[in-house]
């Protein structure tokens, strides 16, 4: 295999023979653990009834920010020790045209997801977002990935209305759920 002298490709991200640190990951873990810290300070300043139950509004945003932040944190030690790896070339690599093709397939789920999101409802289009993420990223068991995509979905619309009171929307389901 030839490479520059400038990079070496590692199978997910390039490094340089130095073990320079790459600026663009770093980047991103910064704004994974900033759009958390943003997100705790909201939670925290939300305006919420003193007669709110145990898990109130929020619960779950705040989980979400605590989680944000900790995968950014996490996101900047996996770019520091990438960089202070010597070890080349042990992952075997992918083409780009995959990842394309994956970003592909779940930007097509995704869009597909938001257009049938009123008219089918969420456990159709939730169970077709679901499949259509685990057919990108390589789940090729048709079948048993559908089955499951239903099986979250449901568990979602369940969860959603008796532990939190929302509803979904239930499309062409709407008298059974």
């Amino acid at each position: 295999m030839t490479t520059s002298p400038e990079r070496v490709r590692t199978g997910r991200a390039e490094t340089t023979p130095g073990g320079r640190v790459e600026r663009g990951d770093l980047l991103v873990a910064a704004l994974v653990a900033v759009t958390g810290t943003l997100m705790l300070l909201a939670t925290v300043r939300m305006d919420v009834s003193s007669s709110v139950s145990y898990l109130g509004p929020r619960f779950f945003p705040g989980l979400v920010a605590v989680l944000l932040m900790a995968l950014g944190a996490a996101l900047v030690v996996q770019v520091l020790l990438r960089a202070r790896s010597t070890a080349r070339d042990t992952e075997q690599t992918t083409g780009e045209g995959s990842d394309r093709r994956a970003l592909g397939i779940v930007l097509a789920t995704l869009t597909a997801h938001l257009l049938l999101l009123e008219t089918a409802g969420w456990i159709i289009a939730g169970a077709l977002l679901f499949w259509g993420v685990s057919y990108a990223l390589g789940g090729r068991k048709v079948l048993r990935d559908l089955g499951v995509s239903f099986l979250v979905s449901a568990t979602v619309q369940l969860a959603f209305s008796a532990g939190l009171g929302l509803t979904l929307p239930p499309g062409v389901l709407v008298g059974v759920v």
